[in-house]
């Protein structure tokens, strides 16, 4: 049914609504700690994690990693793996202490490297620029073994 003259599209909460109608529910998938120093990655990354219904805690520091990863119920952490303040296996050990995974973004870090941290424990390795389907498929598999 097409909108009349007068109607309007608003968000509320996590619904889609035009007059008295509710277009499109969004579901939420899951909680997600997105560590990325890069401000506008970290923007766009955010606004495509919610728009696919994830609640995402963008944090820049180790300490606010730490800080988001001791809260109950998340889901994963997408991370950079080339930090200045934090290393990779600094977040693997962080995370496995409280039975989060972990998926590393990066672009500079060799083939070898990317298996090492596979190895180490973290359950993918996404080279940049890596295809959003990619990251939204495996994000998806995660939450439905989780919630399956």
């Amino acid at each position: 049914m097409p909108l009349t003259s007068g109607q309007s599209l608003a968000a509320e909460g996590n619904r889609i609504v035009a007059g008295d109608r509710t277009i499109k529910e969004q579901v939420e998938k899951g909680k997600l700690v997105l560590f990325e120093p890069d401000a506008s990655v970290r923007d766009a990354l955010t606004v495509l994690l919610q728009g696919e219904g994830w609640v995402v805690l963008p944090v820049s520091t180790c300490d606010e990693l730490r800080l988001a990863v001791e809260q109950n119920g998340l889901t994963a952490v997408i991370s950079e793996s080339t930090l200045p303040d934090c290393a990779p296996g600094e977040i693997l050990v962080l995370c496995s202490g409280h039975n989060v995974p972990v998926v590393f973004t990066g672009h500079d870090l060799s083939l070898q490297g990317a298996v090492d941290l596979i190895r180490q424990g973290a359950l993918d390795f996404l080279d940049k620029p890596f295809p959003q389907t990619r990251l939204l498929d495996l994000l998806d598999r995660l939450a439905n073994r989780q919630n399956g």
